[in-house]
């Protein structure tokens, strides 16, 4: 496959000194590799591309599911100084939405904490498109030396075509439902810009300054959800730290996605890929 590495590079170089890209024909997971990388030393603002992912990771361990050439699948290394990292999986997924769904032609939404989804504005017949996956570990790069250093992996799996032959209790979505000229090299040239932009600003003001971005593709918003600590309620949008609040009989109570995870919406599992 002809993937658009100079052109990357160049782009996201101007604004992260050394960023390069690198192609791996087959790997177990991209989040993996880079996490291995980073414990031997290696701590390089790296785009890495898998032509094949074969042990893919989601959220909460679970697998990520991904046929060669249906689903584009990477992960990018970077050395952050940020003190709270709070809502920073949904300023990810806002990058990458606004990259590929800048108009809303296609109803790319996002549902908290850390997925695309097709079908914004119809939960109940909205599908799962895409996951992102955040792993961290101290970093010792000199360029971002302090107490709040940390080498990030932020892995994206986007699927082009819905997987098939896969056990799922809902089925998943593809972008080429909606855009049947979708590449996976075209798909990457829009999302990593995205992602690096969300990034940036991340850095410089926190979750803040996307909440009210968010609230314009929440998925969630104003469903019935059932959490998986028993917590039955409506989701209500996210405050300024991006925790989820859902409205109960004893009030409101903010989720934090490390506590409680969401198992159901509007009647079937949304933790599944």
């Amino acid at each position: 496959m002809d993937w658009p590495l100079d052109e990357l590079c160049a782009t996201i170089g101007s604004k992260i000194p050394g960023f390069s890209a690198e192609v791996l024909p087959s790997i177990d997971s991209t989040n993996s590799e880079l996490m291995r990388r980073s414990k031997n030393g290696f701590l390089e603002p790296l785009l890495l591309i898998a032509e094949e992912q074969t042990a893919g990771k989601g959220r909460l361990g679970r697998v990520w599911y991904a046929n060669p050439g249906d689903c584009l699948t990477f992960s990018i290394g970077l050395n952050l100084s940020i003190q709270d990292w709070s809502g920073f999986s949904l300023a990810v997924g806002l990058g990458i939405l606004q990259a590929l769904d800048p108009h809303q032609h296609y109803g790319v939404g996002l549902k908290w904490p850390n997925d695309l989804w097709l079908g914004l504005g119809d939960p109940h017949t909205a599908r799962k498109l895409g996951g992102i996956l955040i792993e961290s570990a101290v970093s010792t790069a000199p360029s971002v030396a302090g107490p709040y250093s940390r080498y990030c992996v932020i892995g994206v799996g986007i699927n082009l075509v819905a997987p098939r032959g896969v056990d799922l209790k809902r089925a998943a979505a593809g972008l080429c439902d909606v855009d049947p000229k979708s590449r996976p090299a075209s798909v990457l040239l829009s999302a990593v810009p995205g992602i690096i932009e969300g990034v940036m600003r991340f850095q410089e003001g926190g979750f803040s300054s996307f909440k009210q971005e968010y609230s314009a593709y929440d998925i969630l918003f104003n469903q019935q959800v059932t959490m998986s600590n028993g917590v039955v309620g409506r989701a209500c949008g996210v405050n300024s730290r991006g925790e989820l609040l859902i409205q109960t009989s004893a009030g409101v109570v903010p989720v934090i996605s490390d506590e409680v995870s969401l198992l159901e919406l509007g009647g079937f599992d949304t933790d599944l890929k």
